[in-house]
Formats: structure tokens, sequence, C-alpha cells
């Protein structure tokens, strides 16, 4: 796959995810506004990013394709990882959407976790009918603890046109 420029920001904990009534977007049907797209470094509540770079720790999705293992499928791989400290929970939740006239419909969730892990992915398989033409998005949401502190970092990709299901 061709490398390109990934656009890189981080975003802050969600210490308000663990406040009773407050939905973390990893938790609802609807499509985030996410800054990060490609990929997104942890960041604690109030603090700066891990001193480690994205490729060290963070949330990681790639753009969704066709499956070219299994038909009327659109694959995403999206993963939440960690090489610079110890892990004692880390989970990954993915989200694909395809386009519509009236937004981005929600297709399908999947997550992964959580596990004492410092690498755990999952690939957001929605099913698509064959020959149909669609831009899909697909979010991802991570939570980790790292040396005993709670971080989050959410990243998407999406086509910016559209794209063909296989049959």
């Amino acid at each position: 796959m061709k490398s390109r420029s990934i656009l890189i920001a981080t975003v802050t904990a969600a210490a308000l995810s663990v406040l009773p009534g407050v939905a973390h977007a990893a938790d609802v049907d609807e499509s985030a506004n996410i800054g990060s797209r490609g990929a997104s470094s942890y960041t604690a509540e109030g603090a700066v990013a891990i001193q480690a770079a994205k490729e060290n720790c963070g949330v990681r999705v790639n753009r969704p394709h066709p499956s070219g293992t299994t038909p009327r499928q659109i694959h995403t791989r999206v993963e939440s990882f960690c090489k610079t400290g110890v892990v004692t929970s880390n989970k990954i939740t993915g989200k694909s959407y395809r386009s519509r006239w009236y937004g981005w419909e929600h297709r399908k969730t999947k997550s992964n976790g959580p596990k004492a892990k410092s690498y755990i992915r999952v690939t957001v398989d929605p099913s698509c009918k064959p020959g149909d033409k669609h831009r899909w998005r697909t979010e991802g949401y991570g939570r980790a603890v790292i040396n005993g502190k709670a971080y989050t970092a959410s990243a998407y990709e999406q086509n910016d046109k559209e794209i063909t299901c296989r049959g």
C-alpha cells in the first residue's frame, strides 16, 4: 500500500466517559467528530501525550476496503498498542459507517478486550451488497491502563471517493 502523510493530533482522556449519564463516543451509534485521521497517541486527562510518538503508543485505523478474502464485506483494521509501558488493560472498539444522502449510516461495531496485552486489534467487517458504491468511514476508540494510569485515544479513516463492494 502506498505510504501517505497522516494528520496526527492527540486526544485528551475521556474522563467524562466514566461519569454517570455521560456517553462515550465508542458507546453510541452516531458518527463522531474526531480530529485525528489514521492514528492518534494516548493522552491522559490534563496531561501531554505520552512521551512516545504515535508509532509507539496509541490507536491506528487503516482505510476501509473491500475484503480480498470474504466477498460482500468491507474490512477495516483497528489497533490499540503501547510499546513503551506496562499495559494492564487494553480495549479497542471499531465502528464502521457508510455514506448515505442523509449522512453516515452506522453499519457495524466490533470490540476486543479489555486484555492485559500491549497490542490488540479488531477487524470491523460490515456486510455490503455486491456492486454497491459508497464512501466508508471507520472510527477507532482505545482505552488502556498504562503504568497504572488510564488513557484514551481515538482516530478515524475514511474513503474520500466511493468504493465498490465485491461479490
